[in-house]
């Protein structure tokens, strides 16, 4: 069909056709860049902006050459696009000539399918009206639509906006858009019917390559991802096994550092004992002298000890702020003469991508500590330890806090999560940092399982935060009877420790 014959007809079949076309880029655009079109004021402005422009070349086109018209209406209107959308003008160009060659493809699609329906409908194809542009209109629409549903496409061209090495496949699109542009101006102002079929043959060809091209492009840039990505990840893995050997160093550095500090003293102590053995072997008197060698050799020991410590050096999460905390953790114990023991067993940057924040870890960490420094200092017990492990049990990410201070009193344990309760007000509980750890269970779905021993066992009892799904609150402990006597509901789940 001529542009010359559409001129006979009017104006509102040409703004049919142009409006159709208009929302065809406009929504192939948004879905090439992958952006969403949330707002409703932005939407409101699109569609104005859209049927303004319609209306708009529905009445120039009696003024201008096509040829000439429709350069300056694409222009004009991805002018107009990056204005609204305040994105840069040369790439909505690129983005607008890329959608105006996919809506054409599915014009002359639509156009194909629609002519075969009104011949299997018998109804007069040569009778031009506003039906017959719509029907053509909504097919055009449909198959970008369903396109894009394709999953491969779902996501846009990610390659345009982010890829770095994908300068020539971009200019091939570019290559290929502009020609299809360029052939549709040609068909519209083309009377020969043989240049028709071939411009038409042309527009066939375009397609295949506009497909094969899509296709190619966003296989390429995914393989350079993930490329770029196994680079990174080596990078990290060479930065942790330098980090893990600069902390080997650092430690060897300390433990040479502590020798030399107390190799005199040692070579001392050495030759009093030796002294020591010589007059026990002539039979003289030594038990002054004995009890200062052993007074000595004790503090020796325990100096010695303090400083290894001191000196110990955490593994890391490699999440800067827990790291920060679980370091401070271990010197307000180092403080209170309580070993402070770490163990990591699997990816934190994981758990907390996938379970728990940062923040959220940092308090529960921070809060449970904190809890066990009192309850050891509350405790008469010689053995004063905290040991906290964060791994991965089976199948579960958890964390477990274990310390040698003094059990918790069944009233306490009954009422956690409940209300307020500690069993150390005395020494500064709040039972603030039990109820924010039961929020946390429930907005993370964890379970909290708290674990008591019997005086056989190193610790006196742990607390576990169980990533499991289910929300629970589990005891186990060797006092389970008499738990579970003062136990009025059933919100706890209480066994026997084995």
């Amino acid at each position: 069909m001529k542009e010359s014959d559409i001129m006979k007809f009017s104006w509102y079949i040409s703004f049919i056709k142009l409006l159709f076309v208009n929302f065809c880029i406009i929504y192939t655009f948004f879905k090439i860049t992958n952006q969403r079109v949330d707002k409703i004021s932005l939407k409101i402005v699109l569609i104005f902006f859209n049927i303004l422009f319609a209306m708009t070349y529905s009445i120039v086109r009696n003024y201008l050459e096509i040829s000439l018209l429709y350069p300056i209406y694409y222009l004009l209107y991805a002018f107009f696009l990056s204005i609204v959308i305040n994105i840069d003008f040369l790439y909505v160009v690129t983005i607008v000539m890329i959608s105006s060659s996919f809506s054409i493809i599915a014009i002359v699609i639509a156009s194909i399918i629609s002519f075969f329906l009104m011949k299997i409908l018998s109804l007069d194809i040569m009778e031009y009206n506003i039906i017959e542009y719509s029907v053509i209109g909504v097919i055009q629409f449909s198959l970008l639509y369903y396109f894009f549903k394709i999953k491969r496409f779902k996501n846009g061209f990610s390659f345009f906006k982010n890829g770095i090495n994908m300068r020539l496949m971009k200019v091939i699109g570019i290559l290929i858009s502009l020609i299809t542009i360029i052939i549709s101006i040609v068909i519209t102002i083309e009377e020969n019917t043989l240049i028709e079929r071939i411009l038409f043959i042309a527009i066939a060809l375009a397609t295949i390559f506009t497909i094969y091209w899509i296709r190619y492009s966003i296989t390429k840039y995914y393989k350079d991802k993930m490329k770029d990505r196994t680079v990174e990840i080596q990078e990290e893995q060479l930065k942790e096994k330098d980090e893990i050997i600069s902390n080997l160093k650092l430690e060897l550095s300390n433990v040479l550092e502590i020798n030399h500090k107390y190799n005199r003293r040692l070579s001392a102590m050495e030759r009093a004992v030796a002294n020591l053995g010589n007059k026990l072997s002539f039979n003289e008197e030594f038990a002054n002298e004995y009890s200062d060698v052993l007074d000595s050799l004790q503090n020796l020991s325990k100096e010695y000890k303090q400083e290894f410590d001191n000196y110990y050096i955490l593994p890391k999460t490699n999440i800067f702020s827990v790291d920060n905390l679980l370091e401070y953790m271990k010197i307000e114990a180092l403080k209170n003469n309580i070993e402070f023991e770490l163990e990591i067993n699997c990816e934190i940057s994981e758990m907390v991508q996938k379970y728990i924040s940062k923040n959220k870890l940092e308090t529960l960490l921070g809060d449970h500590i904190t809890d066990a420094i009192i309850a050891i200092n509350s405790s008469d017990s010689a053995s004063r330890k905290i040991k906290v492990i964060m791994g991965k049990t089976k199948e579960f990410y958890q964390i477990r806090i274990l310390d040698t201070g003094i059990e918790f009193e069944i009233e306490t344990l009954l009422k956690l999560g409940l209300e307020r309760t500690t069993t150390h007000r005395d020494s500064g509980g709040t039972g603030i940092g039990f109820m924010t750890t039961f929020e946390t269970l429930k907005e993370c779905n964890a379970s909290l399982v708290i674990e008591e021993y019997n005086n056989e066992k190193d610790y006196k009892k742990s607390l576990n935060i169980i990533f499991d799904g289910k929300s629970e609150y589990n005891i186990n402990s060797y006092r389970a009877e008499k738990i579970k006597l003062q136990n009025k509901n059933n919100r706890i789940n209480i066994k026997k420790a084995i």
